[in-house]
């Protein structure tokens, strides 16, 4: 048996600016770790009296690791900032062992620069409909009468083109089309700490570029700071700071990010590799907006369609989307608002590819295998046959909303495992207290669905330890690492903390030579006969799941109990 010590990847998704998790989870990396930063032991600012005695880390990487992030850097919490810079500054010492990848939530920040510009604000507030993707939000005027209610006791003669301003205007973003009502009040709170720590926000060039982030001693409630200093208006420019400018955060992190990475015998995606994404490269002149182009052939995807090439080698096609990206990012910095006639503005292919409707259902991005916390129901298997039959017969490319991709379809396993492709590593959507992975026994490809950022367990109490990492996180937490002898010979380990606390450490079977010597634990990732699938092998029993939609049950068994109704192991 070849030596398991040689090579590691280290993966996590979807801290959406969480910086507490984040922290937990370096301390917890086998692969990250943070080293004291030299020329920022002391006090940065000379005004700043509070910033002594403060330790600054930088964010390293082991000997033989790589690191992927999944995308979804930013939204949840006040760290937004934070993370992106460090994680930009990983990618820069290790540009070759170090994969940032792009979620919806990086993406659609893109938006900020046309609407929110001068020339958009100037609109008439009528003509700012709801999001085209989600006819339960409300439109930015039904906004502003909700947020005049608000005012009338203080302010009744407030009219709504008084409250027609850039700090609305976001609130109603980031509330109604982002998904993200608390992101505002998130922000501040990381400006007062920014400020605080380093003396300036947004930060001077010096303490920008070497990009120091404070030690794991520093967590979100270790600062003791003023928000109220921090105006509407100093949050509307952080946003658009941040995306804006060369340096600012995000847009370092979008430039230095891919839509999809392969390390040997793995494939990284933000969404899911199904029947209708693989082989697929939009064109770069798709529209955020319902096609007006003809739905393509959802059964057998054609290799001739008009809105973009279908790749057949799979490491030319990971290419292809990332020189996507890049083009689409050009696009952007060149013309970041809307033209004269609000027909065009640059980045439109990446606000497309991160919204299924766009793209017929066809995103790397935001498709998913995840519901109910598991990787596949039966009430997901009919919704998404229902979905193609909507969108083929009505022509309704908004059936595609909230639709799971099929984990079990083996075209897209074929077509991975023709080009040696043996592991999908995802993010995007929740999948419950703990990652949800698909054996290789069902299609000889494992998949790993790693989101856990919706984990806290409502029918359970854990005190007050359960918001350790906030009111929808609860106090889970994983660690998703790949070891092995090389890039090609090597096994999943998945660690964490569940919902209630309770420790876990898991080995999955080895992929890749010598498969015959069977290691680790080949029934974790498989589901029973009665529904349930088996998530995580704790002391002497095992974690199972199932569910639908957003909702998930739990269950323990025992490993004889288990093994018994396992619809692949025979006794």
């Amino acid at each position: 048996m070849p030596d398991d010590n040689n090579f590691r990847i280290g993966y996590v998704a979807d801290v959406e600016g969480h910086w507490d998790y984040f922290l937990e989870y370096v301390q917890r990396s086998n692969v990250l770790y943070w080293e004291e930063h030299e020329g920022h032991n002391t006090n940065i600012s000379t005004t700043t009296t509070n910033n002594y005695g403060i330790t600054f880390q930088r964010l390293k990487l082991r000997p033989n690791t790589h690191f992927v992030y999944g995308g979804d850097s930013v939204d949840k919490g006040p760290g937004d900032i934070r993370l992106c810079r460090a994680l930009v500054d990983l990618k820069k010492q290790y540009p070759d062992h170090v994969h940032l990848l792009v979620g919806n939530r990086d993406l659609n920040k893109i938006r900020f620069s046309s609407e929110l510009s001068d020339d958009d604000m100037e609109r008439p507030i009528e003509d700012i409909k709801r999001p085209f993707w989600d006819s339960n939000a409300k439109s930015y005027k039904e906004h502003l009468e909700e947020v005049k209610q608000t005012h009338a006791a203080t302010k009744s003669d407030c009219t709504l083109d008084d409250l027609n301003t850039k700090t609305e205007r976001l609130r109603w973003m980031l509330k109604h089309t982002l998904g993200c009502p608390d992101t505002f009040e998130f922000r501040r709170e990381e400006i007062a700490y920014l400020d605080k720590i380093y003396g300036s926000y947004p930060p001077t060039c010096e303490t920008h570029e070497s990009s120091p982030v404070p030690t794991v001693l520093h967590r979100t409630n270790d600062v003791d700071v003023d928000t109220t200093k921090v105006t509407d208006e100093d949050v509307v420019e952080s946003f658009n700071y941040e995306i804006n400018h060369s340096e600012g955060s995000l847009r370092q992190y979008l430039h230095h990010a891919s839509i999809a990475s392969i390390i040997g015998n793995t494939i990284f995606v933000h969404g899911a590799i199904d029947r209708l994404t693989m082989r697929f490269v939009p064109s770069k002149y798709s529209k955020f907006d319902l096609p007006t182009s003809p739905p393509p052939s959802f059964a057998e995807p054609s290799i001739d369609i008009a809105d973009g090439m279908m790749i057949d080698d799979v490491h030319e096609w990971v290419q292809s989307l990332n020189e996507y990206l890049h083009d689409g990012l050009k696009d952007f910095e060149s013309r970041p608002h809307w033209n004269e006639e609000r027909t065009s503005r640059g980045g439109e292919a990446l606000l497309a590819i991160q919204n299924r409707p766009s793209m017929w259902g066809r995103s790397v991005v935001c498709n998913s295998y995840a519901d109910g916390g598991v990787v596949a129901t039966d009430d997901a298997e009919e919704q998404r046959k229902q979905a193609l039959r909507v969108a083929e017969e009505e022509l309704n490319p908004l059936a595609f909303e909230g639709v799971a991709s099929n984990v079990f379809d083996q075209a897209p396993a074929d077509w991975l495992l023709a080009h040696g492709i043996k592991r999908i590593v995802v993010g995007h959507k929740p999948t419950g207290d703990c990652p949800a992975v698909l054996s290789s026994a069902y299609t000889g490809v494992e998949v790993c669905s790693v989101d856990t950022s919706f984990a806290r367990r409502r029918d359970i109490s854990t005190g007050e330890k359960s918001n350790r990492f906030g009111v929808n996180r609860g106090d889970a937490i994983a660690l998703v690492e790949i070891a092995g002898s090389d890039c090609n010979y090597n096994r999943l380990e998945v660690s964490g903390t569940l919902a209630d606390g309770t420790e876990y450490s898991n080995t999955h079977p080895h992929i890749g030579i010598n498969e015959d010597a069977i290691t680790g634990d080949s029934i974790l990732g498989k589901k029973t006969v009665d529904g349930w699938w088996v998530k995580a092998s704790v002391s002497d029993s095992y974690h199972l799941c199932r569910g639908k939609g957003r909702t998930v049950e739990y269950d323990t068994r025992s490993e004889e109990d288990v093994f018994v109704c396992h619809q692949l192991l025979k006794r």
